[in-house]
């Protein structure tokens, strides 16, 4: 299979790693030169674009991995051939422009990427989206990377993206300012990792409304006003604990026997 994939990004890095080790033919093309030099000497065997017209290679897939907001202006600067199917990797954006090349389609891998990080792609599922007859293409991809595929659509994709954001970036950043609170405090913050860990697994093995614990869902108001003065240097995050506190107990039923 004839792969071109478009920028230098983070999850272009992990595609180029992963398509390395299969039997595809890959070429790459990002506006950052400097990246692509680094990419070439990681996987020697990838070919470095010097162009954007794309249409003589007569590629399988053409997969678009850059930032949401320029993935348009992206995608028309280039020339496909007319047979070449355009894909791109994100959650969120459609391409718009489609009489500008009419054959696309999406290729979004529902995963969080770090370059230091590997990807399990066994376990990453990849959403695809592509007309009947060019599917099969985007689901030779997801093969070769060993990847679980799913057909979605445009409204689809996007509630998946936006809870994808909720359940990780915004998960994320809770960690990241408990971690800061307990710095500032000479606590390790892995000391949070058991818990952490207890409260996904109970979120996934049941409904997380179900198994919700602490003190929002308790009602217990005193420890609720304890936790807002040691917050009290912190406006941002004080108002982030107060509207979760009222979401818990807008959409839980109120249990007096959770811890």
């Amino acid at each position: 299979m004839k792969i071109v994939v478009i920028g230098s990004g983070n999850v272009a890095y992990h595609l180029i790693k992963a398509f390395c080790n299969t039997d595809a033919i890959l070429f790459v093309h990002a506006r950052n030169e400097q990246a692509l030099k680094i990419l070439k000497q990681e996987f020697p065997s990838i070919t470095i674009l010097s162009t954007y017209n794309l249409a003589p290679l007569d590629a399988d897939l053409v997969l678009i991995s850059v930032k949401d907001d320029i993935l348009n202006c992206v995608f028309e600067q280039y020339t496909y051939a007319p047979k070449t199917l355009v894909a791109h990797t994100s959650g969120i954006q459609i391409i718009e422009n489609t009489s500008f090349h009419q054959n696309v389609g999406v290729f979004y891998p529902l995963q969080t990427f770090s370059r230091s990080n590997n990807v399990r792609w066994n376990s990453t599922p990849m959403l695809i989206e592509a007309s009947v007859v060019e599917i099969e293409k985007l689901e030779q991809a997801a093969a070769l990377l060993q990847a679980p595929y799913f057909e979605t659509d445009v409204e689809q994709r996007k509630f998946i993206h936006l809870t994808a954001v909720l359940a990780s970036n915004f998960v994320n950043h809770l960690l990241g300012k408990a971690a800061t609170i307990l710095n500032e405090h000479s606590i390790d913050y892995h000391i949070l990792q058991p818990l952490v860990e207890a409260t996904i697994h109970k979120a996934f093995t049941n409904h997380p409304f179900e198994v919700q614990t602490g003190p929002a869902i308790r009602s217990d108001n005193s420890t609720v006003s304890k936790h807002l003065s040691l917050l009290q240097s912190d406006n941002l995050l004080q108002k982030i604990y107060t509207d979760l506190t009222e979401s818990i107990q807008k959409t839980s039923n109120l249990d007096t026997n959770n811890e």
